[in-house]
């Protein structure tokens, strides 16, 4: 009878062992991860409160995980210790050891892996196997000395008496209780403001489709000897194309808010994949301007980071739904976790987004997801929202498609490159030493890659040729303007492989840009060089919309007219400034103007410049400087009107 008595008090104790081991583990190791560097790159975005919020979220989530993972383990070993009720108390002292061994290797093992990140990541795979190995030899042998033993199995008894492992659990939960009543405060208290709509409903339409990644000099509208665009391309016989669009960053989010705000990323401020927009701008934006000339608005973005940002322009967008970035079990655990992450606008949801499904996919070795999801699913969620909008509407879809992985569909698979090829690829991940620029002798691989990623700008075209098929069919496009166009561009020669990379050359900003009104009969081409800044103001001109002063990008709309070739000469330009903090001045990054012929790209750092011709723009560390002094000076003097913070006259 005493024994069985005992049963639901040492299964208690047990699992109040097991679920602070469960915490200690996984708060330790949360612990290692933001400090490795994480909690500094959060500090170049947010505020010090929203990083004190980030940590608090993550290690009380760590602390919850490690809970559910006691509790599991608690479940599996009850039924032994009913069943053998004379050892129950050797079994949960065993069991508790056993647990400790395990908690003590696998945050050693952590903290190795956290070591070789952040010191040695350059030593490549072979050394990091290596020391891998000799730790689990180190554990073994230090487990095969009884004095070594005895030290490991009792290292972590400081945690685990009575009171403390009670006060631990209730830490925890006390912890998660404040933090989600804290977060259901701040989303009640956020800014909901939105642009007053205009008293008269517009009737004609505006649809923008950008594309994520999409480098112009791989579609067949812009010269690629291979059918890549074959849809775009009758599309645009009746619209006009601009053949000299440039991207105002090297990277989606900077993008975006420049399409945004009409600003470039030192005056909007977001800087890095995870920044968001300032209120001043908010209330100037794209959305807001359209809502407030009567016109209904609508987005579907299908890139998170880009989703995101957006999703911060105090509902500047009346249907913006959250699309599922990766189905299936990380959906129903971010569902599930809403209370731990609402959208209060404070902090950095995407981040808190991207941890978990770092930790899901690690667990389950399974790939990113992000980078996944389909253009004809983007396309299937833009019928969705325009099925929701009224006449006289403005929407944006914004397709993840051709962004890396690349993954065209079966129809486009071994098109451009043989299928067994592709799956060499895709079993395969780029290695590191291919970024930020490759060497020469791996120009044939990444060749191999283009006429991937070839393919599968075919299947965004495919799905876009049919969604666009589908509105011609239904009478959408009668009364509609439609604008293609991209984030950011890819590159696979100069030494610079895909983007993000702080050299602006001209495949990584060279975007495409068509635009096609309601009685377009005829297609142009327009030379003009412009840049993302005057999309905004192009789309609101057309729109009859009062553009906001903060706009300074110039509208487009005179070059629809005609047919333009070879006539003007604008200026661009792009910035990289992901490594700076957006609440102190900026030191570090680069910034370059491109006037038709010629481009010049000046490094922060160095307080130098470099000079490329167009023509050679996709060389990395091409300059040309020595041989057109003139020409150097005319563009950083333009530079330095453009951004006099950044750019002296000259040096």
């Amino acid at each position: 009878m005493h024994s069985e008595a005992g049963f639901p008090s040492i299964l208690i104790a047990l699992w109040f062992r097991l679920i602070t081991l469960g915490i200690v583990a996984l708060v330790f190791a949360e612990g290692l991860l933001l400090a490795s560097g994480k909690v500094q790159g959060w500090t170049f975005y947010l505020t010090t409160s929203e990083v004190i919020f980030e940590v608090v979220v993550r290690l009380l989530f760590a602390g919850l995980t490690g809970i559910a993972i006691g509790t599991a383990l608690n479940g599996a070993i009850a039924p032994f210790l009913w069943h053998f009720k004379s050892s129950r108390e050797n079994i949960a002292e065993w069991a508790t050891k056993v647990c400790v061994v395990l908690v003590v290797f696998w945050d050693s093992r952590f903290a190795l892996q956290m070591m070789i990140n952040t010191l040695w990541s350059y030593h490549g795979p072979k050394f990091s196997t290596a020391l891998f190995a000799a730790h689990f030899l180190a554990f073994v042998v230090a487990l095969s000395i009884p004095r070594t033993r005895k030290e490991v199995v009792t290292s972590l008894n400081g945690f685990l008496g009575e009171k403390m492992t009670r006060r631990t659990a209730l830490a925890t939960v006390i912890g998660t209780a404040a933090l989600v009543a804290s977060e259901y405060a701040l989303t009640k208290s956020a800014p909901t403001v939105t642009a007053a709509l205009g008293a008269q409903r517009r009737k004609s339409n505006f649809l923008l489709i950008t594309f994520d990644a999409l480098d112009a000099e791989d579609m067949s509208l812009y010269g690629r000897r291979l059918p890549t665009t074959p849809n775009i391309d009758a599309f645009a016989r009746t619209g006009t194309v601009f053949t000299n669009f440039y991207s105002a960053c090297t990277f989606t989010t900077p993008s975006i808010a420049t399409v945004l705000t009409g600003l470039y990323p030192s005056e909007s401020y977001v800087y890095q994949l995870q920044g968001h927009a300032r209120r001043a701008n908010v209330r100037n934006s794209l959305p807001q301007a359209m809502r407030t000339a009567g016109y209904a608005t609508g987005a579907i973005f299908s890139n998170p980071y880009a989703y995101y940002l957006v999703r911060g322009l105090e509902n500047g967008f009346d249907v913006l739904p959250e699309p599922v970035f990766q189905p299936g079990g990380l959906q129903h655990l971010w569902d599930a976790t809403t209370p731990l992450h609402p959208d209060p606008g404070f902090g950095s949801r995407v981040e808190e987004h991207y941890d978990l499904q770092n930790v899901w996919n690690t667990l389950g070795r399974t790939p990113s997801q992000f980078d996944r999801f389909k253009a004809v699913a983007s396309f299937k969620h833009a019928r969705e929202i325009m099925a929701k909008l009224p006449d006289g509407f403005f929407l944006w879809v914004h397709v993840m498609t051709p962004h890396s992985p690349y993954l065209p569909d079966a129809a486009d698979r071994g098109r451009f490159l043989p299928d067994a090829e592709q799956r060499t690829h895709e079993e395969n991940e780029d290695p590191p030493s291919w970024f930020p620029h490759y060497k020469p002798d791996l120009q044939s691989a990444v060749d191999q890659r283009r006429l991937r990623y070839d393919e599968f700008i075919a299947t965004a075209d495919r799905a876009f040729g049919t969604f666009m098929s589908d509105l011609e069919k239904s009478g959408k496009l009668v009364d509609t303007t439609v604008i293609v166009s991209a984030d950011h561009g890819e590159s696979f020669e100069g030494g610079v492989y895909q983007h993000r990379c702080p050299y602006l050359t001209r495949p990584v900003i060279h975007v495409p840009l068509i635009i096609r009104t309601p009685d377009q009969q005829q297609g142009g081409t327009v030379a003009f060089t412009a840049d993302q800044t005057s999309l905004a103001p192009t789309i609101l001109d057309l729109a009859g919309a009062a553009k906001p002063d903060s706009m300074r990008g110039q509208s487009l709309v005179g070059w629809l007219s005609r047919d333009c070739q070879g006539e003007g000469e604008g200026l661009v330009f792009c910035q990289h400034r992901e490594k700076n903090s957006v609440f102190k001045p900026l030191r570090r990054g680069t910034v370059g103007v491109i006037d038709g012929q010629y481009q010049y790209v000046f490094y922060l750092d160095a307080q130098k410049g470099e000079l490329r011709p167009l023509t050679e723009a996709q060389i990395w560390n091409l300059d040309r400087s020595a041989e057109n002094p003139a020409k150097v000076k005319a563009l950083r003097a333009a530079l330095h009107t453009r951004f006099p913070e950044l750019v002296d006259q000259e040096a």
